[in-house]
């Protein structure tokens, strides 16, 4: 006969077991860099107030005005030709991680968007979508991308450093957002190219309080019992994207997986969708993240009021509403002590 603990009881197991360390919160934001100086410390301001420790963004280009706001057309790094770098991105990144720094938040850094290769950039023109994972050399024209962006390019604002050297700073990278989350059957037989690039940045940053993510995938697919074993050993934090509110089903396994080999997890997305039961949505959700006291980042948290797109998840940092359920859930989680995972080290301004 098996016996079946109930989720509320394994939790507890792992709890007494864990690290004295506390939990956090914090956003994502894909343009934060490219937000009017006004938008871009308004947005960072409410971070601060609500006591969130990382903003996750991405190197990738985009289109004005996203999500409503005021934001600037952006070109990729990539834009002009693989390997034609265009630091342009990469500077307005500078400047967003000075002001985060500011108010005692670190980045957390995509290398690049899945979104953009499914898009028909340089990439997916030269090699294909599948062909960017197994192609020899677009894998190496990704590893200079990544290179580049870590040690090539200079932070003019902090004494011309490259990224590599900036933990006060970054808290962790990844090679991609989402690698891959258009095939899971692709993507569960090519898991090595997420290790692979992350091994890439390893090679790039000494510095291990600079931490690498696995870029996150759909709900439990993010938790792959590949990168726990020897062929993954860059991988630091495996990343979770959930929308699906299922994270009984599969979060107490995911914690002892990692905790067994030194890793770590944060429920890296997850959202709530506008319309009613959203505020009840809200609160649901961040009690059975924070029955596990795993970390997390909301997405997506923005400068402006919602202007209610497609997918609508966005949560306008002024103030009122949704926005104070998330501001004062995020200084709740910030007090959960005994968390299994200690990021302490990586959070350290």
């Amino acid at each position: 006969m098996r016996f079946i603990r109930s989720p509320a009881l394994t939790v507890s197991l792992l709890i007494s077991n864990a690290f004295a360390a506390n939990s956090f919160a914090g956003a994502s934001n894909y343009y934060a860099y490219s937000l009017p100086d006004t938008d871009r410390h308004a947005l960072l301001d409410g971070m601060k107030v609500a006591g969130m420790k990382v903003l996750r963004t991405w190197v990738t280009g985009h289109e004005a005005g996203q999500k409503g706001s005021s934001t600037t057309k952006i070109v990729d790094l990539e834009a002009n030709g693989i390997r034609n770098y265009d630091d342009t991105i990469l500077d307005q990144i500078d400047q967003l991680m000075v002001d985060a720094h500011a108010r005692g938040i670190k980045l957390l850094i995509g290398m690049y968007d899945q979104n953009s290769l499914q898009n028909g950039d340089v990439y997916s023109m030269k090699y294909g979508v599948n062909g960017f994972y197994t192609n020899t050399n677009a894998i190496d024209d990704f590893n200079q991308r990544i290179t580049h962006i870590l040690n090539g390019h200079k932070n003019k604002l902090l004494g011309n450093r490259p990224w590599s050297e900036l933990s006060a700073y970054i808290f962790g990278l990844e090679a991609q957002n989402e690698p891959m989350i258009f095939n899971q059957t692709f993507y569960k037989s090519h898991l090595s190219w997420i290790c692979n690039t992350a091994q890439q940045i390893r090679n790039n940053v000494g510095d291990r309080k600079q931490l690498i993510f696995t870029g996150g995938d759909s709900g439990s697919a993010s938790v792959q019992s590949f990168f726990f074993g020897s062929s993954c050993p860059a991988i630091d934090v495996v990343a979770i994207h959930d929308y699906s509110d299922d994270y009984d089903d599969f979060m107490s396994s995911a914690i002892s997986q990692a905790q067994a080999v030194g890793k770590k997890l944060v429920i890296e997305e997850w959202g709530s969708l506008f319309g009613n039961g959203r505020t009840a949505n809200l609160q649901s959700n961040i009690q059975k993240i924070n029955n596990y006291k795993v970390p997390w980042l909301y997405w997506e948290l923005i400068s402006n009021p919602d202007p209610h797109l497609e997918e609508d998840y966005e949560v306008g940092s002024g103030g009122g509403g949704d926005w104070s359920i998330l501001s004062s859930e995020s200084q709740s989680t910030a007090a959960l002590s005994g968390a299994p995972f200690d990021f302490s080290s990586s959070l350290d301004l």
